[in-house]
């Protein structure tokens, strides 16, 4: 019989929810703690999840073999190297941090104690971008030309008033990174197609009115071979939609709706290809635990995307393209 992994939860507000949700119908893990530096919400989420609320860190590592890292990205190192310290693994949130140093210190602090670390990006586990991502590397595309991703949605003057009113993390930069740190998810994607990142030419906008924080931005990755483009938006003048797809010298492919169209280079047709089911980006790292393996989205994963960010914000100052090399990367 499979031992039950013991769970906790640093940072219980946002994301935590979705994780909890997910956790509770794996059946061979349980969450038994929780933490948070809100006592009020601490006690609160203690309540209605039916787990021990601990007051701090080092009460709640004794008891668990796992973490779930949820605290805004500049405070996932602390959680992160105290664990790996005591020898629970963990599943941090993206963006692994909002500093090379802070990404690196987590790495090697898990590599040392011998815990799997795994970062939270999740297009790897959305089975449509992930029959993609495999057209493209079993060849079936060719050389890659481009590959892209768009996501666009309204998001009103008012949204970001009552943000402002709360005080929230992501209206501080010092805190969230920026729009593109936040939907990191995105250049994760890109790179996991195309490759490492070599440069990065960024703009970054606010369309919205006394914004301190961006809210459209534009990046071009160059690869080895082939570009990556990436455009989100989160404004009030934006029109709901999304694109994403790859173009190689054999083919295209991009989802429309639902459907997946492939385009060869010879054929005057499309045709819908098939996705198949992909487990949640949870159970991938359960698994990884139980069968000693790297997760797709570990630590390295996490930096390199970490480094493109920081890439296209330099970018986005100077007005020029920038090489990860300038960063140490």
């Amino acid at each position: 019989m499979t031992a039950l992994l013991r769970i906790g939860i640093v940072g219980v507000g946002g994301i935590a929810g979705h994780h909890h949700q997910i956790l509770s119908r794996e059946s061979d893990v349980r969450l038994v703690g929780i933490t948070d530096v809100d006592p009020a919400r601490l006690e609160a989420r203690g309540r209605e999840w039916g787990v021990t609320a601990y007051p701090d860190l080092d009460a709640l590592l004794p008891h668990v073999d796992v973490v779930f890292v949820c605290t805004p990205p500049g405070y996932h190192r602390e959680p992160t190297v105290r664990a790996a310290a005591a020898g629970v693994h963990v599943f941090c949130e993206k963006p692994i941090a909002l500093s090379l140093a802070d990404a690196d210190a987590m790495i090697a602090a898990c590599r040392t104690a011998g815990v799997v670390l795994q970062i939270g990006t999740n297009f790897h586990f959305h089975p449509a971008y992930r029959a993609m991502w495999r057209l493209f590397r079993d060849g079936e595309l060719g050389e890659l030309a481009t590959c892209w991703m768009r996501n666009s949605h309204v998001f009103p003057s008012r949204g970001w008033d009552e943000r402002r009113r709360q005080g929230h993390w992501r209206m501080r930069p010092e805190d969230s990174g920026g729009r593109l740190f936040e939907q990191i998810h995105i250049v994760n994607w890109l790179h996991w197609v195309g490759g490492p990142v070599r440069s990065v030419y960024g703009r970054a906008l606010s369309v919205a009115e006394d914004l301190p924080v961006d809210d459209l931005d534009l990046a071009v990755l160059n690869f080895d071979h082939g570009y990556g483009l990436a455009e989100l938006a989160m404004t009030p003048t934006a029109v709901n939609e999304a694109s994403v797809g790859i173009m190689g010298t054999l083919g295209g492919v991009a989802l429309h709706g639902q459907q997946i169209l492939l385009r060869r280079r010879d054929a005057s047709e499309v045709v819908e290809v098939a996705s198949t089911p992909v487990p949640s980006r949870q159970r991938h790292f359960l698994d990884c635990i139980r069968e000693g393996r790297v997760p797709e989205t570990d630590g390295g994963d996490g930096r390199m995307s970490l480094a493109a960010c920081l890439a296209f914000m330099r970018s986005a100052r100077e007005g020029r393209a920038v090489a990860l090399q300038e960063l140490g990367a």
